[in-house]
């Protein structure tokens, strides 16, 4: 059992070194300018013990764009597959940005430098998704300041999908000015398709 938890470890730290290697080369450079040599090279391994974790270097990105969405995942939509209540879109985005602020350098290189570009669609089709199971579960409507008018709740998740991916880019862009609470208020303050009543802060 000693054995088998070593060996755990030991895989999890090369694919680490792995992964940060190609991370940090990923934002001085293009992708298409990336060798295998050169990410072994940073990571301080043999092109043998690459392989022996990735097929490629598309296997390598598919792994660690895998896992970053399963993460997300779990943060943003497992917990309303059990249960919605108000007030829970801002406690997911405080998680969220948390989480992309304990891994912003991984984040800034994709979605600021998008050296990878087909990561944003990923993230904002979670985010859709999330954005979309809020908004039906609750009434869609501008604040009290306009006209009550009901909005599709699709062009909802649109326009708040966007908003967020948005804003993210900018605070890591600009080195993270505000703490994730702080910024995931004044998202939710500026959305005006949450109910006024949501609001309060």
């Amino acid at each position: 059992m000693a054995d088998k938890t070593y060996l755990d470890l030991r895989i999890r730290k090369t694919r680490k070194a792995i992964r940060n290697a190609f991370i940090d080369l990923l934002a001085e450079k293009e992708l298409n300018k990336i060798s295998i040599n050169a990410i072994t090279l940073k990571a301080e391994i043999n092109r043998a013990t690459f392989y022996l974790h990735y097929k490629d270097i598309n296997d390598l990105i598919d792994s660690i764009l895998d896992d970053l969405l399963a993460d997300l995942k779990k943060i943003l939509i497992d917990k309303f597959e059990e249960s919605y209540k108000p007030g829970d879109e801002l406690t997911s985005l405080i998680l969220l940005l948390e989480h992309i602020a304990e891994n912003s350098h991984m984040y800034k290189v994709l979605l600021v430098t998008k050296n990878i570009p087909y990561f944003t669609p990923k993230l904002m089709d979670l985010l859709y998704e999330l954005i979309l199971t809020t908004t039906e579960q609750q009434s869609i409507q501008k604040t009290e300041d306009f006209l009550t008018v009901d909005t599709p709740s699709d062009i909802a998740a649109w326009y708040g999908t966007s908003a967020i991916i948005g804003t993210i880019s900018m605070w890591l862009g600009n080195d993270m000015p505000y703490t994730p609470k702080y910024l995931a208020e004044r998202i939710i303050q500026l959305n005006p398709f949450i109910p006024a009543n949501n609001k309060k802060i």
